[in-house]
């Protein structure tokens, strides 16, 4: 899930960069909203870094609403923001089903060889009784 998340993470970067000249260029905000967005830019790169830490998420939460803000300076990031908070809210709820299953798969897995972890067979051997090149 964590991996999801900082992936979504620097998505939002690079859109956020992408939106610096457009602030200033078509919209006339001038250095400090591009200083602002670089800033944003950076912290979404820095958070996609510790999402997996403690607290990690939770700062991605207010990064996905200072995503959301920077539509005060381009408009269009508003409507960009609420989308990637939409795949925020999908990749926590999909990341968290997915490792519950592989969870449950790995628990499976040690069971069923006496904890010893999942046996992976080898090449099939052919009529020679060597073990083929192409499996």
């Amino acid at each position: 899930m964590k991996s999801l998340l900082a992936a979504v993470l620097v998505f939002e970067a690079v859109v956020v960069a992408l939106a610096i000249p457009v602030a200033v260029l078509a919209n006339g905000r001038g250095t400090g909203a591009a200083v602002a967005l670089a800033v944003l830019a950076i912290l979404l790169v820095l958070g996609a870094g510790l999402v997996r830490r403690p607290g990690g998420v939770a700062l991605g939460w207010a990064l996905q609403v200072l995503v959301c803000l920077s539509g005060v300076l381009v408009p269009a990031m508003a409507v960009l923001g609420m989308v990637f908070l939409g795949v925020w809210v999908v990749a926590l709820v999909y990341g968290a089903k997915g490792d519950r299953l592989a969870a449950r798969s790995a628990a499976r897995g040690r069971s069923a060889t006496g904890g010893v972890g999942s046996v992976t067979p080898g090449p099939a051997p052919d009529a020679s009784g060597a073990h083929c090149a192409d499996g």
